[in-house]
């Protein structure tokens, strides 16, 4: 295939492989939306179908299942990136009325946040919660180690994030006075300031066939998941299946927020429901049954005082409308992955019950770490990590856990020297490589994070796109590679 072919909508609907080729854009994106809209999917195909010089379905199915930047370009047309800033007044209204002073207070001990915005888009969700929190909570998290993680299907909306330049639309609902004090004009264009993007990072991730938590992908933790108007391209079935996902990756008494289309009861049910004006909320409760009574909006949290100094007004002006390693990785390798624990089922808990404390076994390996760090539970899973150390100091897996849970604590120091150590004790290990890429990206070292980049392609040279990377997740050798090249590209050193 090559150059340019005429392919009109009318011969993709036509053709006999076209179902075939459906199903795979569906069960690859998960956009179920698209399964009663065939003319709509068929018009996106054939425009791709022509850039990509495939005559007929059967041909371009084999071009998306052996080319990922094929995919990458179609799943670009298939996803709507129209967002703007503070979208959905109420929802902004309730984090930082209840739902920011509730984790505030109790991480005040830890000094850590971590929230996960998933389906960002272009990224003016995460920069607006950024801006919330320096603006109205700078003072008490002056000294945490706060993470806003981006996460998106969309590499060029990921981009646009990174970049952090917007036209003035997507300010529509932001006075001028904020959008002055927090971005910088460029022409026609707005760049956020880099005191609100420091808080801030983008990465990759397919809600359907990343699977999550995984402290692989740094998808594990979290406070806050808001993930609002994404899983209404999805199937029943395939919601029914992320929900719990999420509330794994939340942590004991964190807070999951959803679109204002998604307040499906059935599926909350093993959360907590919050009604507060305007949005309903869900939180993580261990031991928590769907027969206890729901807690009431206000919570037993008492309102944080305001920063004195430029605050956020009230949203009054805002529009009130809208995966990881498997098989050894070229080297000693973990054992595989253990399943995540099922949701409750309807009936089964009817007495809340505190949490259990949880103690790493004397010989849990790195699966039990693995498992720990996925639920979030940083300091069972260092003590299991350094129990391992303790009786294997040369283990390198061990020290690449030990890496990133020192990253999800905010130890930058520690973090690179266990990186390191693993690399030292095992080079083809590629994890490693592409994690101290990553840290020493975001240390502003972008010659060094480049020389670890080039580590990563040197070592998945020969490795096919389909291969994972190393035991435990479903990142492939592809997926790695695409990554590393996105931020060679924006370091300028491909």
């Amino acid at each position: 295939m090559g150059g340019k072919v005429s392919v009109t909508a009318q011969t993709v609907l036509g053709d006999p492989a076209f179902a075939t080729l459906k199903s795979l854009v569906i069960d690859t994106t998960g956009m179920a939306f698209y399964r009663d809209k065939s003319h709509d999917l068929a018009q996106i195909l054939s425009a791709r179908m022509a850039e990509a010089g495939a005559d007929d379905c059967a041909g371009y199915f084999a071009r998306l299942t052996s080319d990922s930047h094929e995919m990458d370009a179609l799943v670009a047309e298939l996803t709507i990136g129209e967002t703007y800033f503070f979208r959905h007044k109420e929802q902004f209204d309730a984090l930082r009325d209840l739902i920011l002073p509730d984790v505030i207070e109790r991480n005040r001990q830890l000094k850590r946040l971590r929230i996960w915005s998933a389906g960002c888009a272009t990224g003016p969700e995460p920069y607006s919660i950024a801006i919330m929190l320096e603006r109205e909570f700078g003072a008490r998290i002056s000294d945490w180690h706060v993470t806003i993680l981006g996460t998106d299907i969309n590499q060029k909306f990921l981009a646009r994030a990174r970049e952090g330049r917007y036209d003035t639309w997507a300010f529509r609902t932001m006075s001028d006075d904020i959008r002055d004090a927090c971005f910088t004009k460029h022409g026609n264009q707005w760049q956020i300031n880099a005191s609100f993007k420091r808080f801030v990072k983008f990465q990759y991730h397919n809600l359907i066939t990343s699977k999550f938590p995984s402290i692989i992908d740094n998808i594990a933790g979290f406070d806050i998941i808001i993930c609002r108007n994404v899983i209404i391209y999805f199937s029943a079935e395939t919601i029914a299946g992320l929900i719990p996902c999420f509330r794994e990756t939340l942590s004991d008494k964190g807070w999951l927020v959803m679109g204002h289309a998604e307040p499906n009861q059935e599926l909350f049910k093993d959360f907590q429901t919050v009604n507060v004006d305007g949005a309903v909320l869900y939180q993580r409760v261990d031991g928590y049954s769907a027969q206890m009574s729901p807690l009431p909006a206000s919570s037993d949290v008492a309102p944080m005082p305001k920063s004195p100094s430029a605050m956020l007004p009230k949203l009054a002006a805002m529009d009130t409308g809208r995966l990881a390693p498997a098989r050894t990785q070229r080297g000693a390798a973990p054992p595989p992955r253990p399943p995540l624990r099922p949701p409750l089922r309807p009936g089964t808990a009817t007495v809340a019950k505190p949490p259990t404390p949880v103690v790493p076994p004397v010989d849990g390996g790195v699966v039990r770490i693995r498992e720990l760090a996925d639920q979030g539970q940083w300091e069972a899973a260092a003590a299991a990590c350094d129990a391992l150390l303790a009786r294997t100091p040369m283990d390198a897996w061990a020290h690449f856990y030990r890496a990133m849970i020192f990253e999800q604590v905010g130890q930058a120091e520690d973090c690179e020297k266990a990186l390191r150590r693993a690399i030292y004790l095992d080079r083809k290990m590629v994890l490693p490589h592409y994690h101290l890429g990553l840290f020493l990206l975001r240390r502003d070292d972008a010659a060094a994070a480049a020389r670890a980049f080039r580590n990563v392609l040197s070592l998945l040279k020969d490795v096919p796109d389909d291969d994972p990377v190393a035991d435990g997740d479903k990142i492939m050798a592809g997926q790695m590679r695409e990554a590393v090249a996105m931020h060679l590209t924006m370091i300028g050193g491909a």
